[in-house]
């Protein structure tokens, strides 16, 4: 087993010798099987145990455990409890689904405090079957078909190569102690009822089908990469990346075949679903402005684009620039430099340059973002014009429109980053003193 599990790393290119990893370890024996060979290999790692409260004594008992073990075998351990009924009641979602956003929310977050490079859960090759069919009965798709990935981004699973009938075996046959998760055996969860009804019955029909079910996922596996591969080609020449906004050109989506495939395929990892998928698609024949969101991203329908982004709080962010300030670096880049006014001076024509009247700032000046009903002055107009309408003329989509920095002096805008200052700090005759601000 030992062999097999450091062979299996090696040739999954799971992670190297250097990098450190979070173990989830419940206490059956998957996780401590997972645990022991860990322990007999030369890698660095700690254990992460969650209780979820569902089975009462039960539920402790395997943390006690954990932790009797951890502290004989000298080993660092982090545990966390929950109340995962009301999580799921709160959230209006089944009790499988509440436990798994739980342990996988506060596992990245113990990974990322700790500045760990991978978490390594116990699934085994009987998991990535009773996922495939879990996934075959949601319909959802090639990749759901290929069952549980071996590595997916930050997460890694050493054990898939295993039946569960192995692990078993070896944890016996080594006196290695588990704990023995008796809601596996209740028939109210869907997985057990694939595990302990749907996968016997394929068994009555072919006694090798978990053998050729596993070939099958492999099989899939390589069939999705060569898949994904095709569709980033057909995706690449309508996509441009610009300051973190991804861009779909609309006139080349339609002309693509088969279109809500294509579309799904991409916005698939940024969390969006099928039906949304649909949405969007019927979205690009409206008029702009449209937004669609998954938990992480939000996608705007613009005139001619589909405008993807990750969400970012909007919560009011004020940054304060002293007079003696000679250089910003948060949350853009500035330099700041004061020139004495004489007839040989010209003021730059570059957007991306502001040459301000020192004598009329207020300081410390101000950074922050726009706020509707807001208005300044444009150079070279005497009215005032609502920072909306500016945007407008500009064409701005809903994205840069959120994008984009102003600096303030009091309560007056000064200059809209990268694009216009306001006319009551121009520089005229009278100006003595000029405070040149380069972005970039």
């Amino acid at each position: 087993m030992l062999k097999a599990f450091q062979t299996y790393i090696q040739d999954e290119n799971l992670f190297s010798e250097t990098d450190k990893l979070v173990l989830a370890v419940s206490g059956g024996a998957d996780s401590m099987v997972m645990l022991k060979l860990f322990q007999q290999s030369n890698y660095e790692y700690c254990v992460a145990h969650c209780n979820f409260k569902l089975r009462g004594a039960e539920s402790d008992g395997e943390e006690v455990f954990i932790r009797d073990y951890c502290g004989e075998q000298g080993i660092e351990l982090f545990v966390e409890q929950f109340d995962t009924r009301e999580y799921a009641h709160l959230e209006g979602i089944s009790v499988e689904m509440a436990a798994r956003d739980l342990r996988y929310s506060w596992f990245e977050k113990i990974r990322k405090q700790l500045k760990y490079d991978f978490l390594a859960t116990a699934h085994h090759r009987d998991d990535l079957i009773e996922t495939m069919l879990i996934n075959l009965s949601r319909g959802t798709g090639i990749r759901g078909l290929s069952g549980i990935q071996s590595k997916n981004g930050a997460i890694v699973r050493p054990l898939l190569f295993a039946s569960r009938d192995e692990i078993v075996a070896y944890a016996e046959a080594n006196n290695l102690p588990y704990k023995h998760d008796s809601s596996n055996d209740e028939l109210i969860y869907q997985r057990n009822i694939v595990r302990h009804q749907i996968i016997p019955l394929f068994e009555s029909i072919n006694p090798a089908f978990r053998k050729n079910a596993a070939k099958t996922a492999v099989f899939l596996k390589d069939t999705v990469r060569v898949y994904q591969q095709k569709i980033a080609e057909m995706i690449s020449g309508l996509k441009t990346v610009d300051q973190g906004i991804i861009r779909l050109n609309i006139e080349k989506l339609k002309a693509l075949q088969p279109q809500h495939t294509l579309l799904f395929e991409f916005l698939h990892p940024y969390g969006f679903n099928g039906e949304q998928v649909g949405e969007i698609i019927d979205s690009m024949n409206t008029e702009a402005g449209k937004s669609f969101f998954s938990k992480t991203h939000r996608l705007v329908k613009d005139r001619q684009e589909l405008l993807l982004t990750e969400l970012v709080d909007l919560v009011e962010q004020r940054y304060y620039i002293d007079e003696n300030c000679r250089t910003v670096s948060e949350p853009v880049c500035l330099n700041l430099e004061t020139i004495a006014n004489s007839p040989a001076f010209r003021f730059s024509t570059n957007p991306m340059v502001a040459d301000l009247d020192y004598s009329k700032l207020q300081f410390p000046l101000i950074l922050k973002r726009w706020e509707q009903g807001e208005y300044f002055v444009p150079l070279g107009m005497s009215g005032m014009k609502k920072l909306s309408d500016f945007f407008i003329d500009e064409k701005l989509s809903i994205p840069e429109k959120e994008s984009t920095w102003i600096l303030y002096s009091g309560k007056k805008v000064v200059w809209i980053l990268g694009r216009r200052i306001d006319d009551r700090f121009k520089i005229t005759q009278q100006t003595q003193q000029i405070l040149r601000i380069s972005l970039g």
